[in-house]
């Protein structure tokens, strides 16, 4: 670290940008003084030692709890911050008074937010606005890293809150997207004010990624607000944050041009032109992946790996999320996986081809393509890298692990049919589908109020291996023709694994004839479908999610 601080300096006194000695970093000597494992022992010791002070401070005046006392609960909140506040000041860098303060502010925050809500009522947009200025103060005031990144992060969630509270829904990715980028593509002139605004960068990065998600489960957030007026919000939102992201990737690829000195006349320029331009075309087929790119090539960019962590993260979920969500054959999805891959590949092979190719140009030329060429030519394995990899590794293990796991439900699982209710073969654009009612969820929930949103129910398996209704799961011993099942209520309707059974296009004709659904039941209730029966009990064909 030392050695790097010092060669560099060294350079900057060849190319006379600095003069003198280099100057003492006490912030980083002192940084580095203190071990990592050290430093996580110390700070997870600050928040028992929080937990356990508010423990005894809650009882002590637990009766603001009990009644309405609004004006208590917000000055109690205040109170809290204070002490967080001077615990900052008093040792700014304590690791351990640093997570104290921490976990006093956030137990503040959730009182005056808590009493906001119970003031004014939750239902309207004055709370969330009222706490998101109270957040910003938070970020401006507070002398701690991590507290300004959480600070920023609620204020925005606050804000966008409050919008959809006023109707406009939808568009917290859209402002938070312009926010981000016109932070960080003036980071030169904010380098005095770092301690603040580096950790606001970061803020509105955790927002946006989760405003992107926000518009994928669109049809959750509207059943939660109750209100069907607002879909043609929601219908353009991903639009308007389609657009604003172009503006975002054009404001990042200008100040790129200007700092390696590009011109759309070079090679290189129309390069990274042609790269914006697919980047957020990506964010038109798999929504948010545009949005995952630009904190990527930002991290990239300026250097910051948290935001080259979380802008993969980001894309591998996104991506992960369209990959799952097509209504396709796993054999498709196969083909678009293989096709992506080469597809990048020849990306690459190209790029290093070009630059390659580039040992005749000048040395200005070859320092203009610094930032592509640092992404794609061969270079040792650093602690960045090592980190792309594993959570690479991670992702996949995981996602394996649950494919597993299902196709041992399938091989194994015992094996039962549910008699259909009248089918209902319907159309979609991107393949045929089953609406499916199963006659065991009227006998099961025809008098009975749903009070879970999942349990379990058991049936008696006959002969033919199908499911009679006979009562719900309490914890008791089963007989050997009885199997528990898992049921889930989703918006008000009960499903046994799915609604929905999907085949291929134009054999709508044979699921006609469909009489029962048969699932594969593992010993703890989990089930899977996985074919429709005739009433003769014949396999007429295998769901294709």
């Amino acid at each position: 670290m030392d050695s790097s601080m010092n060669a560099l300096w060294e350079t900057l006194k060849r190319q006379q940008l600095v003069s003198g000695d280099m100057p003492a970093n006490t912030d980083d000597s002192l940084h580095d003084s203190t071990p990592w494992y050290i430093a996580l022992m110390q700070g997870f010791a600050g928040w028992v030692a929080a937990f356990f002070m508010l423990g005894f401070v809650g009882s002590a005046f637990g009766f603001l709890f009990q009644f309405d006392n609004e004006i208590a609960l917000i000055a109690s909140g205040f109170i809290c911050c204070t002490a967080a506040y001077i615990l900052f000041r008093t040792q700014p860098k304590g690791i351990f008074v640093g997570q104290l303060g921490l976990v006093f502010s956030l137990t503040g925050q959730m009182l005056v937010a808590w009493g906001l809500f119970d003031w004014i009522s939750y239902q309207s947009s004055m709370a969330f606005f009222l706490l998101a200025a109270f957040q910003l103060v938070l970020t401006l005031l507070m002398p701690h890293f991590i507290h300004r990144v959480l600070s920023c992060w609620f204020a925005m969630i606050a804000l966008f809150w409050g919008l959809n509270q006023l109707g406009i829904y939808g568009l917290g990715a859209a402002s938070c997207c312009v926010l981000f980028t016109l932070v960080w593509i003036n980071e030169n002139h904010w380098k005095r004010f770092y301690p603040l605004w580096e950790p606001v960068g970061f803020g509105l990065a955790l927002a946006l990624v989760q405003f992107n998600g926000h518009i994928l489960f669109s049809d959750d957030l509207l059943s939660f607000y109750d209100k069907q007026g607002a879909n043609v919000w929601w219908a353009i939102a991903p639009w308007i944050t389609s657009a604003l992201v172009a503006v975002s990737f054009a404001l990042v690829i200008q100040k790129i041009f200007v700092q390696y000195q590009l011109s759309l006349s070079s090679v290189t320029g129309r390069l990274v032109v042609l790269g914006g331009v697919l980047l957020v075309a990506s964010g038109l087929i798999a929504l948010g992946t545009s949005s995952a790119l630009l904190i990527l090539l930002v991290g990239f960019a300026y250097q910051r790996t948290s935001l080259k962590v979380l802008g993969l993260l980001a894309l591998i979920s996104f991506v992960s999320w369209y990959y799952y969500s097509l209504n396709t054959t796993l054999l498709l999805k196969s083909f678009i996986l293989v096709g992506t891959g080469i597809a990048l590949l020849l990306g690459q092979l190209v790029m290093r081809a070009f630059l390659n190719s580039g040992s005749s140009q000048t040395d200005s030329e070859k320092e203009s393509i610094f930032l592509l060429s640092r992404l794609l030519k061969r270079s040792g394995m650093n602690s960045t890298k090592w980190i792309g990899v594993m959570m690479v590794c991670l992702v996949l293990g995981a996602v394996n692990f649950t494919i597993f796991k299902k196709e041992q439900v399938l091989a194994s699982g015992k094996l039962v049919l549910l008699q259909l209710a009248p089918v209902d073969p319907r159309s979609l654009m991107q393949g045929d589908y089953m609406r499916l009612r199963f006659a065991l969820q009227r006998e099961a929930f025809a008098d009975k109020s749903v009070e879970s949103e999942e349990g379990f129910i058991i049936v008696n398996l006959d002969e033919n291996s199908v499911g009679q209704f006979t009562g719900f799961y309490q914890g008791e011993t089963l007989a050997d023709n009885q199997v528990k099942m898992q049921y889930r209520v989703r918006d008000g309707k009960v499903k046994f694994a799915t609604n929905a059974f999907f085949f291929q296009e134009g054999t709508a004709q044979t699921y006609e004839q469909a009489r029962y659904g048969e699932f594969r039941v593992a010993s703890n209730g989990e089930l899977l479908l996985n074919n429709m029966r005739d009433k003769d009990y014949k396999i007429l064909g295998y769901n294709q999610p």
